[in-house]
């Protein structure tokens, strides 16, 4: 478990985020990483992967240029486990804002007791997701052989392989043949488990065990000492896998 968890804070208004840091300063368990006074100079903070991942991200929504919404959008892939608690004057983005599965709303001028509640909540997501290792993401979704449907769970899904107009969908214990296009996959499986990493493969990084450190291939598998399934890596998609894996195996 962390002794401390760091976050940044992004807030256009100069006085309200000294405010706020002020606030957050009194937590010891806290460490400030930065701020920014808009969303676009956060994003290229989030980009950079020289920087350290922040745990906490406290964020405005009305703001010049990008809103707070489009940087949680651009972003997404910087980070993934990170925890959002949205700091903002208007109540109307509440609904939206847990589309976005944030930690926390707060209305300004921000209440210190429902700041530290705020932020109890993150932690404790954060130490649970610390003490369980990477979530399994439930649900399913449906696919047609040979004339019949068939549920499978996403968590069953090692690799999706593409070719042509066939989809092959490759389990824990078997493989499915669809009639379909690996584009067409990657919008029915849910993104905080799945990626896309070649033209042909989408994987389940659930199940990732190794990577080559040029970014070239993949291995998966579902037990320990089990058979290694090896997918390569396209070249157009190595970036972003080297920010997923950055992200979910983070020291």
């Amino acid at each position: 478990m962390k002794h401390k968890y760091s976050y940044i804070v992004i807030e256009d208004v100069e006085l309200q985020r000294e405010n706020l840091i002020e606030l957050l300063n009194t937590r010891l368990g806290l460490e400030l990483l930065d701020s920014f006074e808009n969303a676009e100079d956060a994003y290229n903070f989030l980009a950079n992967e020289d920087n350290p991942r922040p745990d906490l991200i406290f964020l405005d929504i009305e703001m010049p240029g990008a809103s707070g919404f489009n940087l949680l959008d651009a972003a997404r892939s910087f980070c993934l486990s990170a925890k959002v608690i949205i700091t903002t004057a208007f109540a109307e983005y509440a609904i939206k804002g847990y589309e976005y599965n944030i930690s926390g709303y707060l209305l300004k001028p921000i209440e210190h007791e429902k700041l530290n509640h705020a932020i109890d909540k993150a932690i404790g997501s954060l130490q649970n997701s610390e003490n369980e290792g990477p979530p399994q993401v439930k649900g399913h979704i449906l696919i047609k052989e040979k004339g019949k449907w068939v549920k499978v769970d996403y968590d069953e899904i090692l690799y999706c392989e593409g070719a042509n107009v066939d989809v092959k969908v490759v389990t824990l214990t078997t493989a499915y043949l669809t009639r379909d296009r690996v584009k067409n996959m990657v919008k029915l499986l849910p993104g905080e488990a799945f990626m896309r990493i070649h033209d042909s493969f989408i994987i389940n990084l659930d199940y990732v065990k190794s990577f080559a450190g040029n970014y070239t291939f993949v291995e998966l598998s579902h037990q320990p000492g089990g058979p290694l399934h090896e997918l390569r890596i396209g070249p157009k998609y190595r970036d972003a896998f080297r920010e997923r894996m950055k992200e979910r195996w983070r020291e």
